[in-house]
């Protein structure tokens, strides 16, 4: 083995995004669990079989994310390793079914075999580069350990009863989650932030592209219209809100270990997934109006309060004011009021889902203008950024 020293690789490359595609296929046919809805309503036991299949797969993207931002160097091995799991992650997607007993081996051995995966490459850029400092080797001994407790979790997992089965791909799944959001040493370097919002950012408009496919099916055949323009026009809204705070707001240049980021960033994902299954369901004549609107109302909710706290990695002149947190905990009220109180209408409650969503970009617009106006009064009287930020605060 050549020994070398560590070169971190610039930028996003393009077999990064080429590999977070493998994540449209995985969303896609997680998704596709929910669109059986039962007795007015989609059962509580598939619900959790989308949600575990959902942040399992997504918590590969957030460790091979985690390990291209530390450590990339796009050498040969690392582009095996990344063609290796996208090869992987499609018998991981195939072995996500309402009938957990009948393909839960499969599933847990794939997830087994896409960890040991990563825990190699960590272990080889271990014994490779020159120049790791201490905190480089104990992060780096730290993450195989957890890759492969997981990884033998899993294998566990695979060979238990129905039951104990189920019981114990949660486990798996929540000790990864509880390691590494819990350790330390990631918080002792600084991340390439601009990659992980780069990485994150895609994968995020991947999830707007499944929500897209997702709804497109309910667009034809329909008697009226006003759903398929409602559900098409809050997608939009709710994209631009996203991709407005990221282009034009998000501090590229933060210095941050970038974990917490990278969690809510996911968590986001995840609330996308459920606003899809969300848009899916209100055109459904079979499923009451009450359950569909109020799952939307909580989607929506939750939506614009993930989004909020993204701000918090704003440039210092965009982080949000109080009359931005007054503004969208209103709107918010508003959303949970028109969940549970326009029964008597579904199409008007549709509409104020929708005007709600626009209100909110439109004032974010407005603030961002306001302050940008700002910014440039400042700068011609030579004030700094945090000047002008206590001004405003004030």
């Amino acid at each position: 083995m050549r020994k070398r020293p560590f070169k971190p690789a610039e930028g996003v490359s393009n077999i990064e995004l080429f590999y977070d595609l493998i994540f449209v296929y995985g969303i896609s046919v997680v998704t596709s669990l929910c669109r059986d809805p039962q007795a007015g309503f989609f059962d509580w036991g598939m619900w959790f079989i989308y949600l575990f299949s959902f942040l399992a797969i997504l918590q590969i993207w957030f460790f091979t994310t985690l390990l291209m931002n530390r450590y990339g160097d796009r050498s040969p091995a690392e582009t095996v390793s990344l063609f290796t799991n996208m090869f992987l992650i499609y018998f991981l997607a195939n072995g996500v079914r309402l009938d957990w007993h009948e393909t839960a081996r499969m599933f847990n051995l794939t997830w087994a075999a896409i960890l040991l995966n990563l825990a190699f490459q960590w272990l080889l850029k271990l014994r490779t580069y020159t120049n790791l400092d201490q905190t480089d080797r104990s992060i780096m001994i730290w993450t195989i350990v957890s890759l492969g407790v997981q990884a033998v979790l899993a294998v566990i997992a695979a060979f238990l009863p129905e039951h104990p089965s189920e019981l114990m791909s949660w486990l798996a799944l929540l000790f990864g989650m509880s390691v590494w959001g819990q350790s330390r040493l990631y918080r002792t370097k600084p991340a390439r932030f601009s990659h992980l919002a780069e990485r994150c950012s895609l994968l995020t408009i991947v999830a707007f592209g499944e929500m897209v496919v997702g709804i497109s099916s309910y667009m034809t055949g329909m008697s009226s219209m006003w759903y398929p323009i409602g559900i098409f026009l809050l997608t939009v809204g709710l994209f631009l809100i996203y991709i407005f705070e990221h282009d034009f707001m998000l501090d590229q240049s933060a210095r941050t270990d970038g974990m917490s980021y990278m969690t809510v960033s996911s968590w986001l994902i995840v609330v996308i997934g459920n606003l899809t299954l969300a848009f899916e369901y209100m055109p459904m004549d079979e499923i009451a109006y009450l359950p569909k609107s109020a799952f939307l109302s909580v989607c929506l909710v939750l939506y614009l309060l993930t989004s909020f706290i993204l701000g918090r990695y704003n440039k210092p002149q965009y982080r949000y004011s109080r009359n931005y947190v007054i503004a969208r905990l209103i709107v918010c009220a508003f959303i949970v009021l028109v969940g549970v109180g326009t029964s008597f209408n579904p199409v008007i409650g549709l509409g104020c889902h929708v005007a709600a969503v626009y209100a909110t970009f439109a004032y974010e617009l407005f603030l961002f203008r306001k302050r940008d106006k700002l910014m440039e009064m400042g700068s011609s009287l030579g004030l700094t950024c945090e000047q002008m930020t206590d001004q405003r605060k004030r």
